[in-house]
């Protein structure tokens, strides 16, 4: 098998710390409706029921 290797970007202004995953609400970009979920991998298989939790108060919030 061959090796292999790779760059992961995480999304962080400088300064910032670094986070697993990023859920944001895209309106104040004009995306009304638009959920961004980025960057969730493993992890983010444990924390689904969270994760659809908070989303699900967002949407609330926005309709």
């Amino acid at each position: 098998h061959p090796d292999m290797s790779g760059i992961r970007a995480k999304l962080q202004a400088p300064g910032d710390p670094v986070r697993d995953f990023v859920i944001r609400h895209e309106e104040d970009k004009g995306f009304t409706g638009l959920i961004n979920l980025i960057g969730i991998e493993s992890p983010g298989l444990t924390a689904s029921p969270a994760i659809a939790e908070m989303v699900a108060g967002m949407v609330d919030e926005f309709f």
